[in-house]
Order: structure tokens, then sequence, then C-alpha cells
């Protein structure tokens, strides 16, 4: 069963991302690519307000470390998709929206955006977040900040890696894309190797809540919406 890391997209989001993804499976004459930069910034954004920002409101404690990743990655990605979007033809945006596809998912009628996980790592997060619910947060710290890690990876994988294969890029820009992602790596696993060791008990409960009500499972999410009856 395939498991997923998802969250609700907002309703700008979703309403523009519902928009482009129709012009460019319509073949649409009229240019996208002043929209689908918006989009894909709104998607970027989103990214980073719940895996970053929305956690340290969910852990209620703000160190500055998860902020200043958040503005690191955002200016970073947001000059980025400047350079690979805004001069792309329709035909283009219709290719590099594949990878949009894959990353849209249906709770009933609601649009969300979900990475797969894999089944060692779903596992790996149950079983540290039950030994934090049992009050034993510190002695599985490590085990907590190996599980994020592992995320990191395939977070940058899927939001970062998928994205950037679906535009074919030349030389030039994919070393651009390149410098980018090492940028946004290596930000994400320095912050949190120092977040992770100074949680305490408390903070370590908040952090497993927030994060198990995103992890979903097969048939919950759908690739189309399903109308309630």
């Amino acid at each position: 069963m395939a498991a997923y890391f998802a969250y609700r997209a907002d309703q700008e989001l979703a309403k523009d991302l519902e928009y482009v993804l129709a012009k460019l499976d319509a073949h649409s004459s009229e240019p996208q690519a002043d929209l689908y930069v918006k989009m894909s910034m709104q998607f970027t954004d989103s990214v980073i307000q719940v895996i970053l920002l929305d956690l340290v409101k969910a852990m209620g404690s703000s160190t500055g470390i998860l902020e200043h990743l958040a503005g690191v990655l955002r200016s970073t990605m947001h000059v980025l998709l400047r350079q690979l979007l805004s001069k792309r033809s329709n035909e283009e945006l219709a290719q590099a929206a594949t990878y949009v596809h894959s990353r849209r998912r249906y709770l009933g009628e609601e649009v969300y955006i979900a990475i797969p996980l894999k089944d060692s790592l779903r596992t790996h997060f149950e079983v540290v977040f039950t030994e934090i619910d049992a009050g034993r947060g510190e002695a599985n710290r490590e085990e907590l900040r190996v599980a994020m890690s592992e995320f990191i990876d395939q977070a940058v994988i899927s939001y970062f890696d998928e994205f950037i294969a679906a535009l074919h890029l030349g030389f030039i820009m994919s070393k651009a894309a390149g410098m980018a992602r090492a940028t946004i790596s290596k930000g994400a696993h320095a912050a949190m190797n120092k977040l992770i060791p100074g949680l305490n008990q408390q903070e370590m409960q908040n952090l497993a809540n927030y994060f198990d009500q995103f992890m979903f499972s097969d048939p919950d999410l759908t690739t189309n919406p399903t109308p309630a009856p």
C-alpha cells in the first residue's frame, strides 16, 4: 500500500493549479508562463509553510533556525523559478506540468499536494512517534533526527529533483539548478541537526503530532476528485 506525506492546498493555490493544468491540458493558445511561475511560487511557498513555518508554531518553540532556513529556501527557489519558467512556451510548460500532475491528489474534492514515502520511512516514523507518545522522546532523539534526515532526502527528491527532471534543462540551467539543490539540501540537514538535539519531550511530542497528520496511505488519496454521495 503506497504511503504519502500530503497536505491540503490552500484555496488560491488549488484554484491556480487547477486552472493552469486545465489550460495546458487543453492546449490553450493563451500564454501561461506568467501564471505558471506564480503557481509554482505558491506551490513552493506552501511546501515551506507546511514543513518549516507551521512546524515551528506546532512545536511551541522558536529558535529562529527553521525561520531562517525558510527565508533562504524561499528566496533561492523564487529566483530559480523565474529563471527556469518565465520564457517557456505552453508546449514546454505542458511537458513540465507532468510533475505537478504527479504531485496533485484529492481527498474527496479537496486538492492535496502529495509526495510518496518509502515504506521503510513511514515505518520508521511510526516507531519513533510511538516511542515519543510513550514519553520516551529523549531516549529516541537520535532516531527522530535520523527519520527527519531521511524525510529531508525524500522531500528534496520529490519536490526538487523530479520537478527539475520534467524541465529537461540545458547545461547552464542544470548547473544553476544543481547549485540551488546543494543550498537547499545542505541548509535543511544543517538546520534539523541543530534543532532536534535541543528539543524537550513536549516539543518532540508536538512535532510528532504535527507530522503524523500528514501521513496518508492508498486509498485515502485519489488521482481524481470524488464528490460526496
